[in-house]
């Protein structure tokens, strides 16, 4: 148990990582055009609320809610990488310095989805038939 808490705080930690990533690649004290505000604003939201969502899934008060929450930071964690490479392909402000977390997206979006099918599976295996 105390091995699967590590790897709990461990994985907090790096979704924390991410989302501060995120917020200091933001261009700041740019005039941003209409595309760029958008995006950034769509991204920040998006990885804040993958951490969030995360996070929550740990206090969560039954196998449901976690699997509910799970699967809001693993759609934002998606969100986030989508907007990252849109960020990145039309070379909006802050371009090259947010194309760096688009595989840490991807890499966090792999282990939410892991971790919500590897749940649904241990909870078919202790229901009652």
């Amino acid at each position: 148990m105390a091995q699967d808490r590590e790897r709990i705080v461990a994985l907090q930690q790096r979704s924390f990582d991410f989302t501060c990533g995120v917020v200091n690649a933001y261009p700041k004290g740019v005039r941003f055009d209409d595309a760029s505000r958008v995006i950034w604003y769509q991204l920040l939201k998006a990885a804040s609320s993958a951490t969030f969502n995360l996070e929550e899934a740990d206090a969560a008060s039954s196998d449901n809610d976690f699997l509910s929450k799970m699967r809001i930071a693993l759609r934002e964690a998606k969100e986030s990488r989508v907007a990252i490479r849109v960020i990145a392909r039309c070379r909006l402000a802050g371009w090259r310095e947010v194309r760096e977390f688009e595989d840490e997206a991807r890499q966090l979006a792999a282990i939410f989805g892991s971790i919500i099918v590897n749940k649904k599976a241990s909870m078919k295996r202790t229901s009652p038939p």
